[in-house]
């Protein structure tokens, strides 16, 4: 009985960390926008525009759907080139040739989603202390 309560407890806990990162993933859009900006200049890549920002809300938009249907919320390395190779694959029409603002906007979106979830295991890690 004791190891049932134990999975609900779990399974509860995970179905809120998932609900808090996808609402850390959507939080900020603005700021988020003026970081992208940065990561453009940074780049030499111009500033974006607007289909930038839409593909930057389409890629949030997938990953939050990805972490919604997720049962492992533990990424390493791999799991995040994995997911970057996917949504180039998805989210860009590269036939034409590699499209550069694509990935960095796609590149900006994953380590976005690196941070978050690197927060949330530093939070982890002191509640345990």
């Amino acid at each position: 009985m004791k190891k049932m309560q134990e999975n609900a407890v779990d399974e509860a806990d995970i179905a809120s960390m998932k609900k808090d990162i996808n609402n850390a993933l959507g939080a900020d859009y603005y700021d988020r926008m003026r970081t992208l900006d940065d990561r453009f200049i940074e780049l030499r890549l111009g500033t974006p525009e607007q289909n930038d920002y839409k593909l930057m809300e389409n890629a949030i938009a997938k990953l939050k759907a990805e972490i919604r249907d997720s049962n492992d919320l533990e990424y390493t390395d791999d799991d995040y080139e994995e997911v970057t190779k996917e949504f180039y694959e998805e989210l860009l029409d590269e036939e034409a040739g590699i499209n550069l603002r694509g990935r960095a906007v796609i590149d900006f979106v994953i380590n976005w989603l690196k941070g978050i979830l690197e927060g949330f295991e530093v939070g982890d890690e002191s509640e345990e202390e």
